[in-house]
């Protein structure tokens, strides 16, 4: 038995991409075993049970190897392909909620906005308005409809002790 060094390792070892160079076999064959070019199948559970190479139960046709079925790289890719999509749908629609909400936010913001400045505005009418009913002149015409009368005949002058008198106080 031989061994290999590590330089014959590297020498024999495979390039990327390049398949490697296999020896033929050169060993000669055991006496009395013979040799099969395939493989004999095995029986499955819901066929026809096979006997050997050399029929089935009923010993007319030829077993044949089970093939192997490998899927297809499409139907390997269908799952992944398939959560992608989703995840890229579920993303987009979020986005449309998210946008969405923003939306009716903002719109329901701006009609806030809008109806404080009309309040604004009728409060400022409301004070000019109740400005202009406080002058000198609105203020004796509402008090001639409530029945008060100017009493220009006897004038009421009020001294320092508060009392109310018709005669001018002489102090001044």
């Amino acid at each position: 038995m031989t061994t290999r060094t590590e330089q014959e390792s590297r020498r024999g070892a495979a390039v990327r991409g390049v398949p490697p160079k296999t020896a033929p076999k050169t060993a000669p064959r055991r006496p009395g075993v013979p040799h099969q070019s395939k493989p004999i199948p095995r029986s499955r559970p819901d066929g026809p049970e096979t006997t050997g190479p050399g029929g089935t139960a009923a010993g007319q046709e030829r077993a044949r190897p089970a093939l192997k079925r490998r899927p297809s790289r499409g139907r390997q890719r269908a799952p992944f392909v398939l959560l992608v999509v989703g995840l890229m749908c579920g993303g987009l629609l979020s986005l449309l909620l998210l946008n969405t909400v923003l939306a009716q936010d903002s719109i329901t913001a701006a009609n806030l906005r809008k109806e404080i400045e009309v309040a604004r505005q009728a409060n400022e009418g409301a004070k000019l308005a109740n400005e202009k009913n406080m002058g000198p002149a609105e203020v004796a015409d509402q008090a001639e409809l409530q029945g008060q009368h100017k009493d220009w005949d006897k004038p009421n002058v009020l001294t320092e002790a508060g009392a109310v008198t018709s005669q001018a106080d002489q102090g001044r």
